[in-house]
Order: structure tokens, then C-alpha cells, then sequence
């Protein structure tokens, strides 16, 4: 396709402005991933995880290793991913704070400690316990390839889900 017929259908050509407006437009459920060190927890919103395989049970979520919990979450080799639902929204946003950080990010809910240590949000739709079997960094973030070990499934409730900027429920197709 030349350039020509490119700007007759109307594509743009990228740029990280266009490609950052782009993924904004990709629908994504919220997690809040969380680990602890020394007594120390950390945490942040995201949206970047996807499921992997069954066997064994893996995801992928990929991290901005300038986020204050990175550090954490490397070193430990142990996060929970905690997938919240449609009420949590003051959730997903203090934990995407960048004025509130470490643990007076945990202050505002429950936490329970799982089996391995890391932080289980009460109420979240699931949480699981996630091992890091792998790293691999691409530009500014890593991709962390999680096994997960045990999962605690607590709520039917709607998700919460990221689309342009906002945080909102999902509506039913008819």
C-alpha cells in the first residue's frame, strides 16, 4: 500500500502520540499488583496482564520498571494480582497515585496475607499468588511471566475496567 492510498482511508502515520491514542482505545481490566518485602508493602494499578497458559497456570504483566513497587516485585520474585471490581475505583486511582506511595497505599482497604507473603485484597473479584519464573525487559518496562500458585476466587460482582482514561463498569450487549 503506498503512502497515497494509506491517506485516502484514513490511517495516521505512528508515532508514540498516535500509538498512545490508540491503546487508550483498547479496553482493560483493572488488577492492582502488590508484593512485600521486609514487612514492606508495595503496590500499583494496571492493566497490563494477560493470561498465558494453563499448564502450568501463566500470566504475563508488564511493569514500568520506574514504578515505585518494580524493586519490590523483582527482588521478591512474588506478587499478587488482585483483579478489582466496579466499586474499587477509588482503589485503582489511589493506587495509580503518584503522590501516595508504599504502604499508606494499603491503609484505605482490607489485606490479608497469602501463604506466600504477599498482599490479598479483600473483596477483589479474584487474587492470585504469583511466582516470577521469568523477566524480560523491552524498552522501559519488564514482562513478567508469573506462575501462578494458588488463587482466591471472593466476588461476583462487576469488573472494573480502563477505556480511554477513565475507569467504568462494563454494560450488557443486547
Amino acid at each position: 500500500m503506498t503512502i497515497e492510498q494509506a491517506a485516502t482511508i484514513g490511517e495516521t502515520p505512528i508515532s508514540p502520540a498516535v500509538f498512545k491514542q490508540s491503546m487508550r482505545r483498547l479496553a482493560g481490566g483493572v488488577c492492582i499488583l502488590a508484593s512485600a518485602r521486609d514487612g514492606e508493602r508495595h503496590g500499583l494499578t494496571m492493566t497490563a496482564v494477560c493470561s498465558l497458559t494453563l499448564d502450568p497456570p501463566t500470566l504475563i504483566a508488564c511493569v514500568n520498571r520506574d514504578a515505585g513497587a518494580y524493586e519490590t516485585m523483582r527482588s521478591t520474585r512474588r506478587v499478587s494480582v488482585n483483579l478489582l471490581g466496579s466499586d474499587q475505583v477509588e482503589l485503582a486511582e489511589l493506587f495509580s497515585s503518584s503522590t501516595i506511595r508504599g504502604a499508606e497505599r494499603f491503609e484505605r482497604a482490607e489485606w490479608v496475607e497469602m501463604a506466600s507473603g504477599v498482599p490479598a485484597l479483600t473483596g477483589a473479584l479474584a487474587v492470585l499468588d504469583c511466582q516470577i519464573v521469568e523477566e524480560k525487559a523491552v524498552g522501559q518496562h519488564s514482562v513478567l511471566f508469573c506462575e501462578v500458585k494458588a488463587a482466591r476466587l471472593e466476588s461476583d460482582k462487576d469488573p472494573l475496567v480502563h477505556y480511554d482514561r477513565n475507569f467504568c463498569g462494563l454494560l450488557p450487549v443486547v
